[in-house]
């Protein structure tokens, strides 16, 4: 009784022990957790912008084309009262802040051929973003418009004025 006792706790110890199989790709994971999944030449993964910047889009990047935001833990958008985020299906595509004071300007980021991008908006404080108002970035601009609570449609305009609507949630804190 005693051995087999042992010999159990020995099994036991050693199927705990064993790590199960990760059948998940890099890119598997990469979209599952809201990362760009593209691959850097050689086969490694390319680096993931965690930061925002004030620039034109990447040369051959299509401004209607946005990314899920991903990681955007080094995003800076300034002091504020609150923020609002435009998904479409779950994914996060734009995200808004600003202060409370209605003569400060809010910001905004979205992210386009794997770049974050930093976008201004008027001021007016976080009541303008909160209600809905154009974001612009170098080259394209972003128009939030409400259409119902938590609902919005979002309408990029490239710099030659061609327009492309998404519609989906606005959920603002």
């Amino acid at each position: 009784m005693k051995t087999a006792l042992i010999i159990g706790a020995a099994l036991l110890v050693a199927a705990c022990s064993q790590e199960p199989a990760n059948s998940e790709s890099a890119d598997d994971f990469a979209n599952r957790v809201g990362a760009p999944g593209t691959v850097a030449e050689g086969g490694a993964p390319a680096p993931v912008e965690t930061t925002a910047v004030k620039a034109a889009p990447p040369a051959n990047a299509d401004v209607f084309r946005l990314e899920k935001l991903g990681n955007i833990g080094g995003v800076d958008l300034g002091p504020r009262a609150g923020g609002c985020t435009f998904s479409v299906q779950g994914q996060e595509m734009l995200i808004a802040a600003a202060p409370a004071d209605r003569a400060l300007p809010g910001k905004a980021t979205v992210r386009i051929g794997g770049k974050l991008l930093l976008l201004d908006a008027p001021p007016g404080g976080i009541e303008q973003v909160r209600s809905g108002t154009t974001f612009t970035g170098e080259g394209f601009s972003a128009l939030v418009t409400r259409t119902a609570p938590d609902q919005a449609s979002l309408t990029i305009a490239d710099a030659a004025g061609t327009q492309k609507a998404f519609a989906g949630n606005w959920v603002c804190s």
